[in-house]
């Protein structure tokens, strides 16, 4: 049974979010021809593998899901140290991990395989398999296997979406004067988003980035026509010291004088929780350094339920969702004895 072996059999399964059923499929399967004795519970989330013995106190957490495949999607490589194709890093190899911890050393841990993490929040898989996790009394701490170079990535940004629309009046583009073009009105936006383009915030010792942005544009109806109204989105990647009521309150503070504001999703980010005990027996197991998750991750769902997480897998996080994704197998291989050596150290 060989790690890299299995992450090239879970890259030749396509699993882009909605089509799931085949990879969960390979991962029952992978389970019972690799003698895993334990319970193996599967909904419309996903997959829960608990080992017949194990204390419940560590879940290992991944998404079988990906984003589309890209016309452009480099399949094959003279590199023999990689592994290329959609899922590679995002995050085919953290499950991948997740499977042999589970066969080889399965003792403290249950194994989770969601679906819907590339989809929007209210689909993502791990909400239905929350109230099962949950119910492990013993669970102390959620390991997010989401890529990141084998380095720990604690806590994770707020995100919002809102909709900013401009209103002018629409008339002829011979006659403009007869209307009011909203798009002249962009600069006003656009100042404001570069003012507040990127905030660094110390937490707990680690420096994160509360992050503004706008993301898309839209106005007009034909070349001939001055356009009624603009909208744009707004992106607000905002500090987990926030909540959703105070990152809408800052978007409105910001950008209410210049249009209707309408909120589209917010998803409220994660504290790292350095102190922690758990957080700090895996950074003292594993001898690596605690960075920040520049981003948002199912941690914060963790976070919320006050169970300790933290994020740790293989792979470049800047190559996820691109062409040319691929993956170190030295890095996979790396990633799994980082994490054999920290459950074997419970």
């Amino acid at each position: 049974m060989n790690i890299v072996g299995t992450l090239e059999d879970l890259i030749s399964i396509n699993s882009v979010t909605g089509d799931e059923e085949s990879i969960l499929d390979f991962i029952e399967d992978f389970l019972i021809k690799n003698n895993f004795n334990g319970e193996v519970v599967r909904n419309d989330g996903g997959i829960i593998a608990v080992p017949v013995d194990s204390s419940k106190k560590v879940a290992l957490v991944g998404h079988v899901d990906t984003v589309p495949v890209s016309d452009t999607q480099i399949n094959t490589t003279d590199n023999d140290d990689l592994v290329v194709g959609r899922g590679t890093v995002d995050m085919k190899g953290g499950v991948a991990v997740i499977l042999h911890a589970l066969i080889n050393e399965g003792k403290d841990i249950v194994g989770v395989f969601y679906t819907a993490e590339e989809g929007p929040y209210d689909k993502n898989g791990l909400g239905i398999l929350m109230p099962i996790l949950l119910s492990y009394s013993e669970l102390e701490i959620a390991i997010i296997m989401e890529p990141t170079n084998n380095q720990i990535e604690l806590g994770c940004l707020g995100a919002l979406n809102a909709t900013l629309q401009i209103n002018g009046t629409a008339a002829h583009s011979a006659r403009p004067w007869v209307g009011k073009n909203p798009i002249y009105d962009i600069s006003k936006v656009t100042e404001v988003v570069l003012e507040n383009e990127i905030l660094d915030l110390d937490i707990e010792g680690l420096n994160y980035k509360q992050v503004l942005s706008i993301t898309k544009l839209s106005a007009g109806i034909a070349n001939n026509v001055i356009p009624g109204n603009l909208t744009m989105n707004i992106n607000f990647r905002y500090s987990p010291e926030m909540d959703s009521s105070q990152a809408r309150e800052t978007i409105n503070n910001l950008f209410s004088e210049y249009g209707e504001i309408t909120f589209v999703s917010t998803s409220d980010g994660a504290m790292p929780n350095v102190k922690n005990v758990h957080i700090s027996n895996f950074i003292s197991k594993t001898k690596l350094d605690a960075k920040p998750k520049q981003a948002w991750t199912d941690i914060a769902r963790f976070y919320e339920a006050k169970i300790a997480s933290l994020n740790f897998g293989p792979g470049d996080p800047l190559l996820a969702h691109t062409s040319d994704e691929r993956i170190s197998k030295k890095q996979l291989v790396e990633s799994y004895e980082l994490l054999i050596r920290y459950l074997k150290g419970i």
